[in-house]
């Protein structure tokens, strides 16, 4: 399933010493994944796969990329310079899953 879906955006991975630290999706101007190792946040990984999306969505056709993000991811994205929009619930297999909508202009 998540094969699947994976194929249905662009992934981008952060990789050192032949260890995966870092794995990001976008599809189209939608953060659909950004997760860093544990022991490697705060280094500047989630920081750097974003800024490789930016030079990917094209600020004439979008006017910002937007995220849906965890409580966990909150603080990244508004250090990044998003702006929250609002809270939005997902049901997951008949659980609330509360999100934040975040945007971060591209003009």
């Amino acid at each position: 399933m998540m094969e699947e879906r994976a194929g249905l955006f662009y992934v981008a991975v952060y990789e050192s010493e032949d260890q995966i630290l870092g794995v990001a999706g976008l599809d189209m101007n939608e953060i659909r994944l950004l997760c860093v190792s544990p022991g490697h946040r705060r280094h500047g990984i989630g920081r750097n796969l974003f800024q490789h999306f930016l030079g990917m969505v094209p600020g004439i056709l979008f006017p910002d990329i937007f995220v849906y993000s965890s409580m966990q991811g909150r603080d990244f994205y508004r250090a990044c310079g998003f702006r929250e929009k609002g809270a939005v619930n997902f049901d997951v297999s008949g659980e609330r899953f509360p999100t934040f909508f975040m945007t971060f202009p591209l003009r």
